[in-house]
């Protein structure tokens, strides 16, 4: 039987006999498959879990299986039952096919599989970034023949800075505002990108770094997996109350928060002394017009392309390394990366395409990549969807 990858609410291959489901979504097939890895814990990753029969055989790490015992853990409890932990360099075994976890550098607990067949030798990347930041490790290399991997940042236009003259522009332009009294957002997805931007400006300025209860309790996650991530607060705390009406400290809000003139509402809404300047910090940022189209949105500052992916030329570089005979392109643009990956590097490849791709108009329209928590009752509702 010729082995297939094909996206149907969840990445799923086939091959052998043996049907494995990838990341799944709302209402994916878990009965028929023979075993479901989940990457790491964004819900555009692992919103389809609370589906999973009492059966299904998950794989994951223990981070991400903190996350889900986190956020509705009576949404998520076959999944938390079923998981088999995983972490880097490690895995299972069965009569008919073994799996080993790799790191994927994207977030904490991300991980990128290889599953052996004994015809086939299969990497999935996940989200990946192939790229050392302050919080997260340069992704592993998988072993393969056969590659899936990642296309958020799939096009020639989606090119970053080194990430040191990224992270010197943010440090420079938080540094300037908060010298200045004027308060001062950044905005990050809660996992993975605010972990990052906690550590840099608690460590990097010795500033304050206040947060919404959800990032709160990822960055507690992380430093109990990890390491310290500096000095950071809740915003409705009563410490929190008492730094804002101080000085020296940074807000950190995930992209749900973004909203018709956000200085003004945001200064309504954490009852701060004046309207702060906004900034995010994606890779969308990369495209020359992302920062003026988010600032007709939403009236932000600046804009910083700091991000947990890979960019264009990663991606081929990580190809490249691989060597892999195959590779099957996903997520964001795979027709592109697919078709750039076998004119460059001449290398067999073909895009996996699905509707709910990764996108840029899905960033602007407020759509962040975690589950909420459900005792986090300081932000508006989030819509559990890819950005």
């Amino acid at each position: 039987m010729p082995m297939r990858v094909y996206y149907d609410r969840g990445l799923i291959i086939e091959a052998e006999g043996l049907k494995f489901l990838l990341d799944p979504r709302s209402k994916a097939d878990f009965y028929s498959s023979n075993l479901v890895l989940v990457s790491h814990g964004h819900s555009d990753h692992v919103s389809g879990l609370i589906n999973a029969g009492e059966n299904v055989r998950v794989g994951a790490s223990n981070i991400t299986h903190e996350i889900a015992r986190l956020v509705r853990p009576e949404r998520n409890r076959r999944f938390l039952e079923n998981t088999v932990l995983m972490d880097r360099k490690h895995g299972f075994r069965t009569d008919k096919y073994s799996v080993l976890a790799y790191d994927a550098g994207h977030c904490m607990g991300s991980l990128q599989f290889k599953i052996d067949t004994g015809e086939h030798l299969i990497g999935y990347t996940g989200d990946l970034n192939f790229c050392e930041s302050i919080t997260e490790r340069k992704a592993d290399v998988v072993d393969c023949d056969i590659l899936v991997i990642e296309a958020t940042f799939g096009s020639e236009e989606y090119v970053f800075p080194e990430r040191e003259e990224i992270i010197s522009e943010i440090l420079a332009y938080t540094e300037k505002n908060v010298s200045d009294g004027v308060p001062l957002v950044l905005i990050g997805y809660s996992l993975g990108k605010c972990q990052e931007l906690t550590s840099l400006i608690s460590k990097g300025l010795d500033y304050d770094v206040l947060v919404p209860r959800q990032i709160f309790e990822f960055n507690r996650i992380f430093e109990r997996y990890k390491t310290g991530l500096g000095k950071y607060f809740e915003i409705e705390s009563e410490e929190g109350r008492e730094i804002i009406e101080g000085n020296k400290y940074v807000l950190l809000l995930p992209p749900s928060y973004l909203g018709k003139n956000a200085p003004e509402t945001l200064a309504k809404t954490f009852n701060l002394p004046k309207p702060p300047k906004v900034a995010i910090c994606t890779g969308w940022a990369a495209k020359k017009s992302f920062f003026f189209s988010m600032q007709q949105a939403y009236n932000i500052d600046a804009a910083f392309p700091l991000s947990s992916h890979a960019d264009f030329n990663q991606l081929l570089e990580y190809v490249s390394t691989v060597e892999p005979s195959t590779v099957y392109t996903t997520f964001g643009s795979p027709v592109n990366l697919a078709k750039q990956i076998k004119k460059r590097l001449k290398i067999k490849a073909q895009p996996v395409v699905n509707k709910m791709q990764q996108t840029l108009e899905t960033y602007s329209t407020n759509q962040e990549p975690q589950i909420t928590l459900k005792t986090d009752t300081n932000k508006p509702k989030t819509p559990e969807k890819a950005t």
